[in-house]
């Protein structure tokens, strides 16, 4: 069985800009008969073909950008957890008016838990944005009503409801004979 060797780079991008023209004159509604006529495609066939072949690329291309730019923010996101975690096991005093704030009992800096309780939201928000890009959540459960599910159920309820009542004016009239 024989190989087919790797194209050139003379040869890759001969092919790319083959195919940019290719998806160009597609999109301007030429056929693919055209297409392959000024080309110098083999057949329709072929610049159908490489139409295809160039739109999967484009695909993959634009996929291996986004898996990128979300590993980049992903990054981003693990420095800025690990200085919202710096600061919330960092012990913070309370401090008024520039001066630091003591217990009267013990002279010791009262602990001040705002900025913990601040890191602790922050550290949540970051997480809560890790899990979004991961697709950690489990997803929302959303039940759809259609029209013909309510119509049948009005039609259910109507007929209970007519049941209901013959049921009531057959017993009013044997009480009554």
């Amino acid at each position: 069985m024989k190989t087919m060797a790797r194209p050139t780079k003379p040869q890759r991008v001969a092919i790319a800009e083959r195919r940019a023209k290719n998806v160009a004159l597609r999109m301007a509604g030429k056929s693919w008969a055209a297409i392959a006529a000024e080309l110098d495609y083999g057949s329709p066939g072929a610049a159908c073909q490489d139409f295809s072949r160039a739109l999967e690329a484009s695909i993959a291309e634009q996929h291996r950008s986004v898996e990128l730019y979300r590993e980049e923010e992903l990054q981003r996101l693990d420095m800025l957890l690990a200085e919202a975690w710096a600061v919330l096991k960092r012990q913070h005093v309370t401090v008024s008016h520039g001066r630091v704030i003591r217990d009267e009992e013990t002279d010791k800096p009262l602990i001040d838990d705002g900025p913990t309780l601040a890191a602790i939201d922050r550290v949540l928000k970051i997480q809560e944005r890790r899990a979004k890009y991961l697709g950690l959540d489990a997803p929302t459960k959303v039940e759809a009503i259609t029209i013909d599910a309510l119509d049948a159920e009005i039609a259910k309820l109507a007929a209970e409801l007519e049941a209901d009542q013959a049921g009531e004016a057959a017993g009013v009239a044997s009480a009554q004979g």
